[in-house]
């Protein structure tokens, strides 16, 4: 549907990513790393505030039901695999990460305030692009608070950073690349704007990608701990 004229593809593309990259993602990354679940619940929890947020800045209460749902998923995970058991260990900030962050928080926010005052008009209605009784523009713009939140997050959390930093980057990306094959769609950016948020998710991707000083450092403990224990 992102890539279906006939559709307003922009506001697809924005609830694709949210469920299936910020939301279906992280499941998947607890299933594959349970041991290693603390980023994924962190991203998860950052998209049940954004979506509780959306619910009163959109004037969207039906969204109330997709967040009880994820707060109910997410707190099962919590007692399950309990991941406080290991102290969550904020390193020294990432600066480059921190800069792109700063960078993207106001045009991202400024997205978001636009997007829920066209869902307390009714916008998603009027164009018919509800799910569920949800209107996509409320999803929209609980997309845009997660972009904000979860890039700063990596930015100071070296062992969450790949994790929050990828499903941020590319998240943004595939949105601006939607919004840059297609300009006129509804919610979506123009040229320029649509190609500078390719270009920062790619950024804020990549830069998730590189190992940070302090991540190798702990990737050699674990190591040497490994070697003591054969």
């Amino acid at each position: 549907m992102t890539w279906d004229p006939a559709w307003p593809v922009v506001l697809e593309a924005g609830w694709g990513v949210f469920m299936t990259v910020l939301v279906g993602g992280s499941f998947l990354a607890v299933a594959v790393r349970p041991v290693r679940a603390a980023p994924a619940l962190v991203t998860l929890g950052t998209a049940l505030a954004a979506l509780l947020v959306c619910a009163a800045a959109g004037l969207e209460p039906q969204v109330l039901g997709y967040a009880a749902v994820l707060a109910v998923q997410t707190t099962v995970l919590l007692a399950l695999l309990r991941p406080w058991r290991e102290p969550l260990r904020l390193g020294r900030p990432s600066l480059p990460m921190a800069g792109l962050a700063a960078a993207g928080a106001v045009p991202w926010l400024v997205h978001a305030g636009t997007v829920f005052a066209a869902n307390r008009r009714g916008a998603g209605e009027t164009i018919g692009d509800i799910t569920n009784g949800v209107d996509h523009y409320a999803v929209q713009g609980a997309l845009a608070l997660a972009l904000i939140a979860l890039p700063a997050l990596a930015a100071v959390w070296p062992r969450g950073r790949r994790h929050l930093g990828v499903a941020a980057g590319l998240s943004a990306a595939y949105l601006g690349l939607v919004s840059l094959a297609f300009p006129d769609s509804w919610a979506g950016f123009s040229p320029t704007w649509s190609a500078l948020c390719l270009a920062w998710g790619l950024a804020v991707a990549v830069l998730a990608l590189v190992p940070s000083r302090l991540q190798l450092r702990e990737l050699g403990g674990e190591v040497v701990e490994a070697e003591r224990a054969l």
